[in-house]
């Protein structure tokens, strides 16, 4: 399933897509101020490079399995599998050797490499 995910961080856009609560969310905030913690986009490269902790903590409000940041990296792994470029190489063979997310990071820098 990874290749059809293509640019969508499963757990998050999808989620954003899927759920009942988000239809008309645009009317019922048209003109609202977004909250200061607000983030209207996020960086895969944030989310590998923060701390497990520290994401779930962050993303608390939100669903991360198991409260754990884990699976927001490989999440954004998939993604950058899909549409990273030779600059996002170095970050991801940090990866390949966690016993978690190292399979994903050997498939994501594989296909970087093929595109490049």
């Amino acid at each position: 399933m990874r290749i059809e995910l293509a640019d969508q961080v499963y757990g998050c856009d999808i989620c954003q897509d899927v759920c009942p609560w988000n239809r008309g969310v645009e009317k019922r905030r048209a003109n609202a101020e977004p909250s200061p913690e607000a983030e209207p986009v996020v960086s895969l490269l944030d989310w590998l490079e923060a701390d497990d902790r520290e994401l779930a903590s962050r993303y608390d409000r939100l669903y991360v399995p198991r409260n754990d940041g884990r699976y927001l990296k490989r999440n954004a792994l998939v993604v950058l599998g899909n549409t990273g470029g030779p600059e996002h190489v170095e970050i991801v063979e940090r990866f390949e050797d966690d016993p978690f997310l190292g399979e994903q990071a050997v498939w994501a820098r594989s296909r970087i490499e093929k595109r490049a």
